[in-house]
């Protein structure tokens, strides 16, 4: 997708180099969120539905009141996946020249010619974004009551 939105739009159509890695790393994403809102929704219980209408709620308001909040306890943990996959895989975005940590490792070791030790260095930052994004995410989800994600 990404190698499509850069380099096979049709004339008149550029993108640069940032906008398509955003881009194409925002619809990959976005179809992962709609499959995690459908299995969550489909994971809250019809009586839940029927409750509402009982309780004489319009579809909106049911909604708002009734299955989103248990909908957001349901989802939270892998909606935290998938932001730490987007991190990890912005590293995909420096094949088209996006200038992020991956691009940038390779460009210093082409310069020192130590790509071992900088590929390491690129690494355990990729490690200590991923566990501080899953920290944050867990006192997040631990403050709003989200269950906690399977290990």
């Amino acid at each position: 997708m990404l190698y499509l939105l850069f380099y096979a739009l049709p004339v008149g159509l550029r993108l640069s180099a940032l906008q398509a890695g955003v881009l194409a790393l925002a619809v990959n994403s976005t179809a992962f969120c709609v499959e995690i809102f459908r299995g969550g929704l489909s994971a809250i219980p019809h009586g839940q539905y029927e409750a509402a209408a009982s309780l004489g709620l319009r579809r909106v308001h049911a909604f708002r009141l009734v299955i989103f909040p248990q909908l957001l306890r349901v989802v939270f943990p892998a909606l935290g996946n998938q932001v730490i996959s987007v991190v990890l895989g912005s590293s995909v975005a420096s094949v088209v020249g996006v200038p992020e940590l991956t691009y940038e490792t390779l460009s210093i070791g082409s310069i020192t010619f130590r790509y071992f030790e900088i590929f390491v260095l690129a690494a355990v930052f990729y490690i200590v974004a991923a566990q501080a994004i899953s920290l944050v995410w867990r006192a997040v989800g631990f403050a709003l009551g989200a269950p906690r994600s399977a290990r």
